[in-house]
């Protein structure tokens, strides 16, 4: 027989039955109690930007604005990311219904409307919260520690579309409609495409006009009219489809077609052993008093160029506070020194050379411009056999800031037959060659020997232990902890706004641990004996 019950009643054979009644859920959440501190932090923000974005006209949303912002920080502090498992925290949790004060729980895709829309307010919700924190003495934002970690993206990993490769491609069509079109073997890209589309332009105009009929299919015959247009419109389409890839593409070498902000880049976590790279955002974090103060994204896969516009960005929010920035051998370069210094900032940035120029084969190196006799008259260095390298033309390097560097060069044409040229001469191109050549900058070496200075004092040598473990410790805990390693949205801005949302919640976890711990002021780490 078919069971037409839709709802079954577990309670048929039990004779009373008892009333459902709401109770105050406040009552059953302790005093010192996560979730009551997330409430403090919301109500402590200025919030008039978001809410000046929902109208009093109109039907009134399921949840207000700011019980949304309280549900996301608290889920995102407890790793529920997902726009579904924010709805189930809801509808099942009690902390949830301590949020909602017995709203009706919002649906998934409430949650992702309104956590789209936080996009262009989540980094001035990060700076209210540092605010807080700083007005609290829990940071001082004098040391910044900086690092940064690769995330891949939601893209497919075989969605690539590479610089090389477009312009090997466009090169060749354009070689190809020289060729057939009989165009001077030195026209350049634009009066090429210029021409095959003046020559599609005429022939479509000229099959417009005399009504010329296309057919497809087998047993149709093309005129040679249609045989025209549709050779000059793949061309056409070509031409488009390469100049639309580079400008999506921009100053990078690579993207992705399911997600053009992405850049392909090396990951340590290589599941195919073999360097594959993959879609990501080289993402920056800022920290102090093992808090995080700032995030900035990048598709650049070098630290190397992300120091100066990540500093760009905190230090008009940060004032005159910021004293000292501590960042690993990645960011080392003269154009971040020079910044560092026209900004007024103490530079703690580890040296490249920091480890090797400790070592004995380091210190004996012959080739090496330090181990060298410098010649202060002459202006020339002397080799180990005796012979001098003389200064040649300076060269000038122009950076894209702006930044101009000298690099001199200095120079010996008397090394073939010496004896310690294999010794001296390392270059594969050089190699038991006659000329001994020495670059370097003397900006960029006086920044190096402050920088190493600096971190080597006994001020540098807490502040390197205090990077390692705040600017490490966060990727841990994003990664580990949390559990993020992979963005679940595309473009570059939905990454960093939810990775500014992972951010508050780390925060909160760290505030409500010192809280329940009862530890006050800045948090730095001092080495043990």
């Amino acid at each position: 027989m078919k069971n037409n019950l839709t709802h079954v009643n577990f309670n048929k054979n039990i004779s009373t039955m008892q009333l459902r009644m709401q109770f105050d859920v406040d009552t059953y959440i302790p005093e010192h109690s996560k979730v009551r501190l997330v409430c403090n932090i919301v109500e402590e923000m200025n919030l008039n930007s978001i809410l000046s974005t929902y109208s009093i006209l109109g039907r009134k949303p399921v949840v207000d604005p700011v019980t949304m912002l309280k549900i996301l920080f608290f889920c995102y502090s407890e790793g529920i990311r997902s726009s579904r498992k924010i709805r189930d925290f809801c509808i099942f949790d009690l902390r949830a219904h301590f949020l909602l004060q017995y709203c009706k729980p919002p649906s998934y895709s409430t949650v992702n409307r309104f956590r789209k829309g936080l996009e262009d307010f989540a980094p001035d919700l990060l700076n209210q919260f540092v605010e807080i924190l700083y007005d609290d003495g829990h940071v001082d934002l004098e040391n910044i520690y900086i690092d940064g970690t690769k995330i891949e993206s939601l893209a497919g990993r075989y969605t690539f579309v590479w610089r090389k490769s477009v312009l090997s491609y466009q090169k060749k069509l354009q070689e190809r409609v020289i060729k057939e079109q009989n165009l001077p073997e030195n026209s350049s890209l634009d009066f090429v495409a210029k021409h095959v589309e003046r020559e599609f332009n005429r022939i479509r105009n000229y099959c417009s006009s005399k009504s010329i009929a296309f057919v497809h299919g087998i047993g149709h015959h093309k005129s040679q009219e249609q045989k025209d247009y549709e050779y000059f419109k793949d061309i056409l389409d070509k031409f488009e489809k390469y100049r639309e890839h580079l400008m999506l593409m921009g100053d990078r070498n690579s993207y992705s077609k399911t997600d053009h902000d992405a850049t392909f880049m090396r990951m340590k976590d290589d599941h195919m052993k073999n360097g594959q790279l993959k879609p990501g955002y080289n993402m920056q974090f800022a920290s102090n008093g093992a808090f995080i103060v700032g995030v900035m994204g990048s598709h650049k896969a070098n630290d190397l160029h992300t120091l100066r516009p990540f500093l760009e960005q905190m230090l008009p929010r940060f004032g005159n506070r910021v004293t000292r920035i501590v960042a690993d051998a990645g960011y080392e370069s003269v154009e971040n020194y020079a910044f560092l210094k026209v900004n007024g900032l103490m530079s703690f940035i580890k040296p490249v050379n920091h480890e090797t120029s400790k070592r004995k084969k380091s210190k004996s190196d012959i080739g090496k411009r330090e181990n060298m006799l410098y010649l202060e008259k002459e202006d020339a260095y002397e080799c180990k056999n005796g012979k001098k390298l003389t200064r040649d033309k300076d060269r000038i390097k122009k950076y894209d800031s702006g930044y101009e560097d000298t690099t001199r060069v200095y120079s010996c044409n008397e090394c073939a037959g010496c004896q310690h040229n294999s010794a001296c001469i390392k270059s594969k191109k050089e190699e038991g060659g006659t000329k001994k050549t020495l670059q370097f900058s003397p900006a960029f070496e006086e920044y190096r020997r402050q920088s190493h200075q600096n971190i080597t004092s006994d001020v540098g040598i807490i502040q390197r232990l205090n990077r390692s473990i705040q600017a490490e410790g966060m990727f841990s805990k994003l990664k580990g902890g949390l559990r993020y390693d992979r963005f679940s949205h595309r473009g570059m801005k939905s990454v960093v706004s939810d990775l500014i949302l992972m951010a508050i919640g780390i925060n909160l976890n760290k505030l409500y641990s010192k809280k329940c711990n009862k530890q006050t002021g800045v948090i730095e780490y001092t080495k043990t004996a």
